[in-house]
């Protein structure tokens, strides 16, 4: 593990050039693009940092500091916040324009990759008991109670639940689980509506084409 993130620009001749982005000091676990900015992405280490890239240059931008080792990392869908998943269940929300943690979490089960819906109003975590729980995510921001209650519990794998992705359209996401398999569930129903059995091993990531 060499610590360094590293991005190919492909020309229309075929011929690609990459860009390292040094900084971290421990493993790079995850990176997201910023959904509104193709020159932005974040990245998630080890070092119990989250920094922000400018992918021109390959100059660090922000270094946010977390309590944790970061494995996952999301951009909400209107860049305005980014959620970061560690080794021990927490996830920090933090606000970007100003690179401050706005709340951490700590879940009482394994928590694995989350994301937004299109809207940015739900929230969407895996679990290691392969379910999904889904959130309002103002919920999720206010300051009382023992924690956010979720507001379904999909029943989407029979072993853990490791990855989700939503397509372009925000109209299905599809769970990669340790099961071999994956599910893919429309939105507006929050019902299953076909499953992929034929992977021969876990499914750690996936995505759609666009």
């Amino acid at each position: 593990v060499d610590q360094i993130v590293r991005i190919w620009a492909v020309d229309e001749s075929g011929g690609a050039k990459d860009v390292e982005l040094k900084g971290h000091q421990d493993s790079v676990d995850q990176l997201r693009w910023d959904p509104t900015n193709a020159e932005v992405l974040g990245t998630a280490s080890g070092d119990k940092t989250v920094r922000i890239w400018d992918a021109r240059s390959g100059k660090c931008a922000h270094a946010i500091e977390t309590k944790g080792e970061n494995i996952n990392i999301r951009w909400s869908p209107d860049g305005q916040h980014i959620a970061v998943g560690d080794k021990d269940d927490n996830i920090s929300f933090i606000e970007m324009r100003k690179c401050k943690t706005l709340k951490q979490i700590k879940f009482p089960f394994e928590a694995n990759e989350m994301a937004w819906g299109s809207s940015g109003r739900l929230f969407y975590l895996t679990t290691g008991a392969g379910t999904i729980e889904v959130y309002r995510y103002a919920d999720m921001l206010s300051k009382g109670g023992d924690g956010p209650q979720s507001a379904h519990t999909l029943h989407a794998h029979t072993a853990n639940a490791y990855c989700i992705e939503f397509d372009p359209k925000g109209e299905h996401f599809a769970v990669g689980g340790a099961d071999a398999m994956v599910s893919v569930w429309n939105v507006a129903e929050l019902v299953c509506v076909r499953t992929c059995s034929r992977l021969e091993w876990p499914g750690r990531t996936l995505s759609f084409s666009h």
